[in-house]
């Protein structure tokens, strides 16, 4: 008979001949994919089943007679020199492809050259040469090289194996299937290096119910005629979420005593997610310290408080702020609108998360606490309206400055898309102060992409006139740079 032991897991990376693993179109093309020696990746949330899905299809592909390296990049430590780091990455390379070579005789007769060059010469005078047919690389948990200083010359370097295609045939041999948690922005900031603009997304989204055929396979073994039925119970709470929908199965078969009728399974959720009583679930924590930890989490809040309040929010591709919505899991599209990633999710992540989260003004909190007399209140006011403003000048500053850090397309779009033209220019009233920094690289970020922006000439003009005063009123050195970017007199 099916146990609860040997058949569900939840969490973690299920075994390539795991009997509760859930094909899906995306383990079909993926495959193709890399048959074809496609760059491929595969860039989602947390606990969709991205690393099974690598597993599953690694080994199809070494059934079809290609040569595979899996390579997790979280292995190899964030507390390491960039020297230490590429050794690691080449010595597993060896080790998985059975080359044959002493790695680190090898690796130190060239200590004379970069981590990236001893790489490069690695793929091409050992990997190719070593191996007829096909070579795929996986480099899974991607979103491991974000806390390190060192990994856009990497991710530049999966550019170049790809272009050399172009003048070396021995490189069409060799591909790369890049998994992880993160967006392209936030791995490599120089458009003209990433590899992500020539390589081919691979989307994985939740399972359907016709898909999930295994999983109630599994409960049938257990509740002989109505496993069906209690899985329908299950993904109306999970939609279709891999780890969610295995835990709860996973829950169910170890107590095979149960009747497990739709109001059972619905203590079960309530009990493992929303009582006062339950237990952390790292998966809705990794949510809530995702959104708490972005310098952008108010864009996302509001965002997600009108998806959560069912208007009808489009799904824009290009908004940095939905993409980062959909990444984290808060939201994914449907029919070409953003809705609530499922039930379970609704219920945890509410007004009160919203609330919670949502980025508090000191100063209307101080003013609203106050008690004073009339005379007082009314000067207060007009003090503290100043503040007020000077406040959300500042912050909205820093917002766009740390976009324009992370993409300067981000940082555009976040000003020119969420901000009338009014606030685009209230934002450069900002007096000589504290968010100085801010100011000079916001005003360098958005400036140059005035002309081409949707506003009028009008609007532009008035634009440049008001980056150009703040700047002015700086007189700094780089004030006077970004000035010479925007294009001031």
């Amino acid at each position: 008979m099916t146990t609860a032991t040997d058949f569900f897991k939840a969490g973690g990376t299920l075994h390539r001949a795991a009997p509760s693993y859930v094909p899906r179109p995306t383990d079909e093309e993926l495959f193709q994919q890399a048959c074809a020696g496609q760059f491929c990746y595969v860039l989602t949330s947390r606990q969709m089943g991205k690393s099974s899905l690598m597993v599953r299809t690694a080994e199809r592909l070494r059934q079809e007679g290609r040569h595979v390296a899996v390579i997790d990049l979280s292995a190899l430590g964030t507390r390491i020199t960039p020297d230490q780091w590429y050794l690691g990455i080449v010595w597993r390379m060896a080790e998985q492809l059975k080359l044959g070579v002493d790695v680190e005789r090898w690796w130190s007769d060239r200590a004379a050259l970069g981590g990236v060059q001893r790489l490069g010469d690695f793929v091409e005078q050992v990997v190719l040469p070593g191996l007829p047919g096909p070579v795929v690389i996986f480099l899974d948990e991607i979103d491991s090289t974000l806390g390190l200083d060192f990994t856009d010359d990497f991710f530049a370097a999966i550019r170049v194996f790809y272009n050399r295609r172009a003048s070396s045939p021995e490189f069409d041999r060799l591909s790369f299937v890049l998994l992880g948690v993160a967006a392209p922005s936030d791995l490599i900031k120089d458009r003209n290096r990433t590899p992500f603009n020539i390589g081919r997304a691979v989307n994985l989204r939740e399972f359907s119910r016709a898909e999930a055929a295994p999983l109630a396979s599994g409960l049938d073994g257990l509740f002989p005629a109505r496993g069906g039925q209690i899985l329908d119970r299950i993904m109306r709470w999970t939609g279709g979420h891999p780890y969610l929908t295995q835990r709860l199965c996973l829950e169910v078969s170890e107590h095979a005593d149960r009747a497990w009728t739709d109001a059972e399974v619905d203590r079960l959720v309530e009990r493992l997610f929303f009582s006062e009583d339950a237990e952390p679930d790292s998966n809705l924590a990794f949510v809530r310290n995702y959104v708490a930890s972005r310098p952008e989490r108010a864009q996302l809040l509001q965002i997600y408080q009108r998806v959560f309040r069912g208007e009808a929010v489009a799904e824009d591709e290009r908004s940095p702020f939905q993409n980062r919505l959909k990444l984290v899991g808060l939201v994914r599209s449907e029919r070409g609108a953003l809705v609530v990633r499922n039930e379970i999710y609704r219920r945890v992540f509410g007004p009160a998360f919203v609330r919670d989260l949502t980025p508090r003004n000191w100063v209307s909190l101080i003013i609203g606490g106050a008690t004073v007399v009339v005379a007082l209140a009314v000067a207060l006011v007009v003090v503290v309206s100043g503040m007020q403003a000077e406040a959300r000048r500042a912050a909205n500053l820093t917002n766009v400055a740390s976009l324009c850090a992370v993409a300067e397309s981000e940082g555009r779009l976040s000003f020119f898309s969420s901000r009338s033209p009014a606030e685009q220019l209230d934002m450069f009233q900002t007096a000589p102060g504290a968010a100085d920094a801010d100011l000079v690289a916001a005003a360098g970020c958005v400036g140059p992409a005035i002309a081409t922006s949707a506003l009028s000439p009008a609007q532009q003009g008035a634009l440049r006139d008001a980056i150009c005063a703040a700047l002015g009123r700086r007189g700094t050195a780089a004030a006077a740079a970004a000035g010479a970017k925007v294009g001031c007199p």
